[in-house]
């Protein structure tokens, strides 16, 4: 639903948790109590109530936004993995043994539309960054606009799913780097870089 940047905790020697920021839900739960109080006001005085249909549809979204809820939790002693995704209340919820998860997998591409009208295009590169691969991609087939450099942290199933913990649309790399090899020592499941 939201893209964004998950935070890796230790929340005990066995248990690490992946998962937004608490500020995230702090700021929509603001938000929502200022547009709360914003239409009392209104209601209250009187004035402008037809008005208020805006102010109560951007706090519903901020009220479903403070509810979100995506995380990850890795408990190296019992061996599993727990992923939530949802709202607070109302979340799927599923539970992966340690033994299916062939490897974490950490993938870079460059993503954009083809100057030919089709669809989302993938270039997949062998060093995503550098000066030779930019101009291996200006030379390709049709050209690609609008395109930005895109990566992945996946975990791979022995049964040949995939499920995806983070997706950022980012230049920098180091960051999700790091959360992945620190997950994939920790829980003892090897990391593989497709880039």
């Amino acid at each position: 639903m939201f893209k964004l940047n998950l935070i890796l905790r230790r929340k005990s020697e066995d248990i690490m948790t992946y998962s937004p920021a608490f500020w995230f839900r702090i700021i929509f739960l603001i938000l929502f109590g200022v547009l709360v109080w914003g239409v009392i006001a209104v209601v209250a005085d009187e004035s402008d109530a037809e008005r208020l249909f805006v102010p109560i549809i951007v706090g519903m979204v901020c009220l479903v936004a403070a509810l979100y809820e995506e995380s990850w939790t890795f408990d190296s002693g019992k061996r599993i993995i727990t992923s939530r995704f949802g709202l607070v209340f109302l979340h799927r919820k599923r539970v992966y043994s340690f033994a299916e998860i062939q490897n974490f997998e950490l993938m870079f591409f460059l993503r954009g539309a083809k100057s030919d009208g089709k669809a989302d295009h993938e270039i997949n590169l062998s060093r995503p960054f550098s000066a030779e691969n930019m101009a291996e991609v200006s030379q390709r087939g049709p050209k690609i606009i609008h395109k930005r450099w895109h990566q992945e942290l996946r975990l791979n199933f022995k049964s040949g799913n995939r499920d995806t913990l983070e997706a950022l649309d980012s230049r920098t790399t180091e960051g999700l780097q790091n959360k992945a090899g620190i997950l994939a020592d920790f829980c003892g499941i090897p990391l593989v870089k497709n880039d």
